[in-house]
């Protein structure tokens, strides 16, 4: 029996040495005194990825063709166009989209009228110059840029905190209406120049 004591104690020294080690907030653990009480850590971690979203006009694959249709009577007269087959604005506008988490956004309009503007696909029918559609935007935290031959101005959201922008507009463009070309249809088709590009860059 008395041999069996010293084992006794050093089991229990052993114990009270380990929960001594023990951390403070280790993930479990064991309390055997009162008045009992444990504390336990439980960390969290979010990783969130860079990401850079853009939409101008219908969701998914589609492009949309607004189409600009002036009247004998409202021809060179300086009255703006309304358009239709857009998505919004009754068929002359497109809900745009910008959302991103790393930075400043800029917004760049290409065309690939290559400098001449809008033509028929023949040159002897002359051009109609990108300055005559005229593009308002909704919000200005989102404008819309002014497009030219070529390209236009590149333009930058508004950012919603330091990195993040998340906003949302509707671009209505109409059709000017300030000169007089040759009859015919200008751009939408290979060759024409009629259509513009919006490229979205994000740090």
């Amino acid at each position: 029996m008395a041999k069996a004591y010293p084992i006794l104690m050093a089991a229990a020294l052993g114990l009270v040495a380990l929960l001594a080690a023990e951390p403070a907030g280790a993930g479990s653990g064991t309390d055997n005194a009162a008045p009992f009480n444990l504390s336990r850590d439980l960390t969290f971690r979010v990783t969130y990825p860079r990401f850079l979203r853009f939409r101008v006009g219908a969701t998914g694959g589609t492009t949309n063709l607004i189409t600009f249709s002036p009247t004998v009577a409202q021809i060179g007269n300086g009255t703006p166009v309304a358009g239709t087959g857009g998505e919004a604005g009754g068929g002359s506008a497109a809900n745009v989209e910008i959302v991103g988490n790393f930075g400043q956004i800029t917004i760049t309009p290409t065309n690939n009228g290559g400098g001449l503007g809008l033509g028929t696909g023949t040159a002897g029918d002359g051009y109609i110059n990108y300055d005559q559609v005229q593009t308002a935007s909704s919000s200005a935290q989102l404008p819309a840029p002014v497009l030219s031959n070529a390209g236009g101005t590149a333009v930058q959201p508004t950012l919603n905190t330091v990195l993040v922008t998340q906003r949302t507009a509707v671009w209505t463009y109409s059709y000017l209406n300030t000169t007089i070309p040759s009859a015919g249809t200008y751009g939408a088709g290979s060759g024409t120049g009629g259509r513009v590009t919006y490229t979205a860059t994000m740090p």
